[in-house]
């Protein structure tokens, strides 16, 4: 049960590290995400910038608190969040027949395709994944995370 413990952990610190990172890399280069957005003519020109001024810092805040722990339900939901409502955007923009940049900030710059929905899917069902246990382990009363050593 500890390695359960631990593993589920690390998980959590993967994947808020790759939100980071990926939050991070927009907000480094904020007008070529702000270019991204634009690309997929899905907001008025009025929204772009702010939406491209704020999804990265909420991408870097729910990654580096799950990453630290702290309140990893509440991250895990909104990363999970996150995920779903580009998952939308990304087949949308398929449907549309846009051949453009993601715009993700993970690794590469990738055009919008199979590859980016296939990688929205995993990070998502890894968030809730990690959604279920820590849901699990809470509903069983399994002790703190404090007591247990883990921080």
């Amino acid at each position: 049960m500890k390695f359960n413990r631990l593993g589920c952990r690390l998980l959590e610190v993967v994947l808020g590290g790759l939100f980071f990172y990926a939050g991070m890399q927009k907000v480094l280069h904020p007008y070529e995400f702000a270019e991204a957005v634009l690309a997929y003519q899905l907001l008025p020109e009025s929204l772009v910038g702010i939406t491209a001024a704020g999804l990265p810092w909420l991408e870097i805040a729910a990654g580096l608190c799950l990453a630290v722990g702290f309140k990893p339900r509440s991250c895990l939901i909104i990363l999970a969040g996150l995920g779903t409502a580009f998952l939308a955007v990304i087949l949308i923009t398929m449907v549309r027949g846009l051949k453009i940049d993601c715009g993700c900030g993970l690794f590469s710059q990738r055009q919008v395709g199979l590859a980016v929905i296939l990688e929205d899917l995993i990070l998502l069902v890894w968030a809730a994944g990690l959604y279920y246990w820590e849901f699990r382990r809470d509903a069983t009363h399994l002790p703190d995370r404090d007591a247990e050593g883990i921080s």
